[in-house]
């Protein structure tokens, strides 16, 4: 897909402004006019164009502290910028370029020599930005860290990394809504947050998540999103994707036989004698087979999750064993639970054994 270029015109002379839009327009350009260096300050932000023509002599803000405003943005330092003056003056002129400006024209000018300026400089910065994105694509695609393109709903372009965690091989994830993957309420969350996003902060979104793999294992995973191009009508995001850093927690003894006697007397879950003799052994047990829990009826994390929960351990230590957050515990045991028509986990672990869930 071939996108318009995109030119910021400010300019405080309405007249000399829309005729520039026009010639603009007519040669092909999509154009942002605005008639004052505040609003122009403004739009350059929100717009992000490849190139922007600046008039020198407004007030209150004149073209140099606008100039001087967007080359401290990390965002459009680079983007190419030409004084329009009035002056003729060589201070005047020398001034200008003394700041980084690219280039300038002195009014009035031919219509000629304003496109074949505007040319000459957005082919110098295709340059530029060709050899930054070479260098973006390579280390993209070099990353073991999973890296992915979107444009607020689906996804554009992945790495090799994104590839392996999130479809099998063969397939291409272009074009999957982000939904397929990321929890419902982590999308909740990022689209809120682009929402609200302002172009000076660096991060858009930096949370914890529930990642859905291709073989459909949920995995908590940390992600990062930040805003990296701009277009006419929609931007693009980059996502990446991080392994959660484990934590180191001191196990101490636990009394798994009383624990559970206790849990039940709070919980006021009535079992039979047999059935609570059961119970208390798997707790005395302390471990059981994880690998041996083959049931399709819970997830295979959610039968990890069981599994622990039976040993009588915390959410804490569970988060820890896993390698995921004490919310996602707290997800998965609730998902057992509304699956199993329970209403604690007591009832799920009672539920799992009449129906030989679980191995013991």
């Amino acid at each position: 897909m071939k996108f318009q270029q995109k030119i910021l015109v400010i300019e405080d002379d309405q007249e000399l402004g829309n005729t520039i839009q026009h010639i603009l327009s007519f040669s092909g350009y999509d154009v942002c006019f605005t008639n004052n260096g505040a609003s122009g300050i403004q739009r350059a932000f929100e717009y992000n164009p490849d190139l922007i023509l600046c008039d020198i002599g407004m007030d209150p803000i004149d073209g140099y502290q606008v100039f001087k405003v967007l080359e401290e943005s990390s965002i459009l330092n680079r983007t190419p910028f030409v004084f329009l003056t009035g002056s003729s003056e060589l201070d005047d002129i020398r001034f200008g370029m003394s700041l980084g400006a690219d280039d300038y024209l002195v009014k009035p000018f031919r219509n000629d020599d304003l496109i074949k300026s505007i040319e000459k400089r957005l082919e110098k910065f295709r340059i530029i930005r060709e050899e930054a994105d070479r260098e973006f694509n390579r280390l993209f695609n070099l990353s073991p860290i999973g890296l992915f393109l979107f444009d607020g709903t689906k996804v554009i372009h992945a790495n090799p990394a994104f590839k392996k965690l999130i479809v099998n091989n063969g397939n291409q994830p272009y074009g999957t809504l982000i939904e397929k993957f990321i929890d419902e309420q982590s999308i909740k969350d990022l689209k809120a947050n682009i929402q609200n996003y302002l172009s000076d902060k660096s991060e858009i979104f930096n949370d914890e998540v529930t990642i859905t793999a291709y073989d459909g294992e949920e995995i908590q995973m940390s992600m990062v999103v930040s805003e990296i191009k701009k277009f006419s009508d929609h931007k693009l995001y980059i996502g990446m994707f991080t392994t959660l850093a484990k934590t180191t927690v001191s196990i101490g003894t636990y009394d798994y036989a009383d624990e559970v006697n206790n849990l039940l007397k709070r919980e006021n879950v009535r079992i039979s004698e047999s059935l609570g003799e059961k119970i208390t052994n798997i707790f005395k047990q302390k471990t059981l087979n994880i690998k041996n829990q083959n049931n399709t009826f819970f997830t295979k994390r959610e039968n990890e999750v069981l599994c622990l929960s039976m040993e009588g351990l915390p959410i804490k230590i569970i988060a820890d064993r896993l390698s995921i957050s004490d919310r996602t515990v707290e997800k998965y045991r609730t998902k057992m639970m509304e699956k199993s028509g329970s209403s604690n986990m007591i009832e799920v672990i009672i539920f799992a054994l009449k129906n030989r869930l679980i191995e013991i």
